[in-house]
């Protein structure tokens, strides 16, 4: 099975798409962080791993992925308010994200991209995931 679409080597990285679970089509980059400047079958290994990665991201995955990023996110954003968030603050964030693009590194690490156009204007959400779909870290950074 083809997981990966239209893959090229550009500027020094593999690029193409992946169709998410839920009909979204978003762009993957594949990275060897390497000084010299790789070939095309220099990314076999990393392809393959992030084939497998990919395989196992499953609609319900997904779905809890988005929960607990909207959960670090609105916890955090409130963290210094007497504010305390409402399950409809949580579901709302879950359910503006958009994944926008999957970054694949050796050893496992995955970065996936996601927006938030209304809570997180001109932003965009990068989340650290390890080989296990696990959320190891976040940060919101401007838009180039």
């Amino acid at each position: 099975m083809k997981v990966f679409e239209d893959i090229k080597l550009k500027d020094g990285c593999m690029v193409g798409y992946l169709m998410l679970p839920d009909s979204v089509k978003v762009a993957v980059e594949f990275d060897l962080d390497e000084e010299d400047t790789p070939e095309a079958s220099d990314f076999t290994e990393l392809i393959s791993d992030a084939t497998a990665w990919a395989s196992g991201l499953s609609a319900e995955r997904l779905t809890a992925l988005k929960k607990e990023i909207a959960t670090e996110l609105t916890d955090a954003a409130y963290q210094q308010s007497d504010y305390r968030p409402t399950a409809q603050d949580y579901a709302g964030l879950q359910n503006e994200l958009v994944i926008t693009g999957l970054f694949f590194y050796p050893d496992d690490a995955v970065i996936m991209v996601c927006e938030a156009k209304q809570e997180y204007p001109d932003m965009e959400i990068n989340c650290q995931l390890d080989g296990s779909y696990r959320l190891e870290d976040i940060s919101v950074v401007e838009r180039d």
